[in-house]
């Protein structure tokens, strides 16, 4: 319906701008429940679409697209996404109220990352160790919303973002796909690696239950659960290390590596106001079944909000 409507006005607006000449200085008109208005001056016209409410208010007209139009150039502005309730960074402003649910996805975040089987042991996994001082994740997420269910203190999250894992093994190790299989091999002999990572690269989508309690006047606290599904874009394996001579070599083994093109993480968000902390934990493998060793992702770190 809504799309049905920006679309006449749409229309209505180049019909108004092609018959600009014969139109007043000051032009305002209704139709199919929107109100029309245009101006002139200046060398340039002003053109702003508004919808009414259900009693036809003329005060409460709510605005939805802004064009001003001249010789030189043009610019317009369409605030439909308030109206949907999606908020994007930079782009749109949120207006909160203090008692008012808002979103904690959208944010930067940076957290150490490291592997672990079924039993959380993250000491050696599988064959593969990994340096978790020097291993991290680190993300940046676009776009939330939130969607209340009792009385704006609990409510389901979702969005989208991206997010790079970065894995660097220990103990001289590097992976190798042999045979379709991926394993974990010592470095060639008389090479010693300054740099043995795994980056993966994926698209996240989270489904969060957050739970915001009222405390003194407000919702700026906050817990949230659930899953993270995500879709790897890229993935690499990368070795560093000095040759014979001194020289520093970069050696791109492989890409791909049978990581698994499917993610699902485990999410726990806690924090206030823009700041939080978030701990993530995948059931399934990085690696294909079958095609590498099962090591699941963990990570724990820090996200600041863009609320």
């Amino acid at each position: 319906m809504k799309k049905t409507i920006l679309t006449s006005a749409f229309v209505l607006l180049i019909a108004c701008l092609i018959k600009a000449e014969e139109l007043p200085a000051d032009t305002a008109f209704q139709f199919n429940r929107k109100y029309i208005k245009v101006e002139e001056g200046n060398d340039r016209i002003n053109v702003k679409v508004y919808e009414t409410d259900e009693s036809n208010d003329t005060i409460q007209y709510k605005q939805l697209y802004e064009g001003i139009f001249s010789d030189e150039k043009s610019y317009e502005k369409w605030t439909v996404q308030e109206a949907f309730g999606l908020d994007i960074p930079f782009l749109t402003k949120k207006k909160k109220h203090a008692m008012q649910m808002s979103s904690h996805w959208s944010g930067v975040g940076l957290g150490f990352a490291n592997i672990a089987d079924q039993s959380f042991n993250m000491t050696e996994v599988n064959g593969v160790s990994v340096n978790a001082g020097s291993s991290f994740e680190w993300f940046f997420n676009l776009l939330d919303g939130t969607l209340p269910l009792y009385r704006n203190n609990l409510g389901i999250t979702t969005g989208a973002g991206m997010s790079w894992l970065n894995l660097r093994l220990d103990k001289n190790t590097h992976l190798v796909d042999a045979d379709g299989v991926t394993g974990v091999y010592p470095a060639p002999e008389d090479i010693h690696y300054l740099l043995s990572r795994l980056m993966i690269v994926r698209i996240n989508i989270p489904l969060l239950l957050e739970w915001q309690p009222t405390i003194c006047g407000n919702h700026k606290a906050f817990l949230s659960a659930g899953v993270v599904a995500g879709i790897k874009t890229f993935s690499s394996y990368k070795v560093k290390y000095n040759n014979e001579d001194g020289k520093k070599v970069t050696v791109v083994e492989g890409r791909g590596l049978n990581t698994t093109p499917l993610f699902l993480d485990y999410m726990v968000q806690a924090g206030y106001d823009w700041l939080g902390v978030y701990a993530k934990y995948s059931p399934f493998s990085i690696f294909q079944s079958g095609k590498g060793p099962d090591v699941r992702a963990v990570s724990l770190g820090l996200i600041l909000y863009f609320n």
